[in-house]
Parts: structure tokens; C-alpha cells; sequence
């Protein structure tokens, strides 16, 4: 009787998340542009309503060792994306560096997005504390995307009132890594050899960014967060969480 109602408690567990967890990939697909993390957020849920219909079959079925295996990835999952979110909200701008970078997201149209504009906001926050710091806004045009990011980034920042003087576009970049090597080709320019950078990211993405701007050249740097729509966390962490395993493997190999 026991072994039943436990069985039961974890059919349900897994019915609920997997539920929520392609619920979330569903809304996360229409209201924002398609990416490999609400693939992974639909994949995930997917196993997780399979395993919650059909448990008492996989029990017996499948091998002991890969239900430890199965848990243990989930559970190191949950750790690395912990520690990206705990890592990243752990601000350690001085307020007195030579420059800001701001690294794109996604635009609807030339609309940015709401992560973009959560990344923006922090920037405009830290442009108040460092009026003096150059203000660059990195990105180039992808799909489903009328204009760069680097564009519709400035248009924001205007808008709110920050001068075009001291905001500089890089537009051609479609990734982190060119978001900082590009970026850092037009800070020489225009600051020389030695100068201090802080970059503005999301929390999840902060602990990769800072690995990549180091490779790219910039050595003083520091970064200011801004924080993750809670319904994004998933997606987001998940694509994170893959995108650090691969940077790491192309660093090693």
C-alpha cells in the first residue's frame, strides 16, 4: 500500500510539471522569439508527462541505473542554474568605469523585447550613479527582427532621455562572443589601450559573459544585472546551462 501511494505522489509530481513545463514553452514560443531553450522547456516537459502517464511501466522496465543517472542530471540542473542566478545577481560595478556594454536580446520588429528592456533599464540605472561612461549597445539583426538590436537599444536609451553623444552601436554582432570582441575593437577607438568596462546582462547569463569578454581581451571589467521575467527562468537557465557546456567543450577541444 505504501509503495502505491508513493508511486501515486510521483505520477502526479511528474503530470504537474510536465504540464507547466509545456504550458511554459507554449507561451514562452508566442509571446517572445523561438529559441533552443523553449525547445529544451518542451522536450523536458514532454519526458516528464510521458514519465508521469507511464511510470509503473518504466519501473519495470527500465534498468535501475538510469533512473539514478536520469535523477542526478536533473539534480545538477537545478544546482548549475541556481548558482548562475545566485552568481549573477551579485553586482560588482564601482561606478567610476570608462564604459558600459550592454549585450542584446531579442527585438519584436523594432520593438525591444522585455528582456532587452529590463537589460536597458539597468543601464540607464547605472548611467545615473556614472553619467560619464560611454553607454555600448551590442547586437546585430536576426530573425523576426526589422532592425539591429543595437538600433532599436539606442532608440530606447533616447527616448529616455540619454545622449546619442555618448552611445556607441555595434551592429554586427549575433552572439556573446561577438558582442564583446566587436564591441572591444570600437572601445580601443575610441578609449585606447587601457580602460575599464562594466557589461549589463541578465542574471543566468552573467557568469558565462564575463568567461567570453575575458577571451575576447577585456581584462577590467565588472557587470550589473538585470533581473529575469520569473516565466523566462526555465528557458533561459536550461539554454544556459547548455550553452556553458559547449563553450567549455570549444575551449577545451
Amino acid at each position: 500500500m505504501k509503495h502505491n501511494t508513493v508511486s501515486r505522489i510521483i505520477e502526479i509530481v511528474l503530470l504537474i510539471l510536465g504540464s507547466l513545463l509545456l504550458l511554459n514553452a507554449i507561451a514562452v514560443a508566442v509571446a517572445s522569439n523561438f529559441n533552443v531553450g523553449i525547445v529544451m522547456t518542451f522536450l523536458l516537459g514532454a519526458v516528464f508527462l510521458f514519465g508521469g502517464i507511464f511510470l509503473s511501466r518504466i519501473v519495470r522496465c527500465v534498468p535501475k541505473w538510469v533512473w539514478i543517472t536520469c535523477l542526478c542530471g536533473i539534480l545538477a540542473v537545478v544546482v548549475c542554474a541556481s548558482a548562475l542566478l545566485l552568481i549573477g545577481r551579485c553586482d560588482n560595478t564601482s561606478y567610476d568605469e570608462d564604459a558600459i556594454l550592454v549585450l542584446g536580446a531579442g527585438i519584436h520588429g523594432e520593438r525591444v523585447s522585455l528582456t532587452l528592456r529590463n537589460r536597458l533599464e539597468a543601464a540607464i540605472a547605472y548611467h545615473e550613479k556614472n553619467p560619464d561612461a560611454l553607454i555600448v549597445v551590442s547586437g546585430g539583426q536576426g530573425p523576426q527582427e526589422d532592425i539591429t538590436e543595437a538600433l532599436a537599444m539606442e532608440r530606447y536609451l533616447v527616448e529616455r532621455g540619454i545622449s546619442q553623444d555618448i552611445i556607441i552601436k555595434e551592429e554586427r554582432s549575433t552572439s556573446t562572443a561577438e558582442n564583446f570582441a566587436f564591441s572591444k575593437v570600437l572601445l580601443d577607438e575610441r578609449l585606447g589601450e587601457e580602460y575599464s568596462v562594466a557589461y549589463v546582462t541578465n542574471d543566468f547569463h552573467i557568469f558565462r559573459a564575463g568567461m567570453v569578454a575575458r577571451n575576447a581581451g577585456l581584462e577590467n571589467i565588472a557587470y550589473a544585472h538585470s533581473n529575469t521575467v520569473w516565466y523566462l527562468v526555465v528557458p533561459c537557465c536550461l539554454r544556459e546551462c547548455a550553452a556553458i557546456l559547449n563553450y567549455w567543450r570549444l575551449l577545451l577541444f
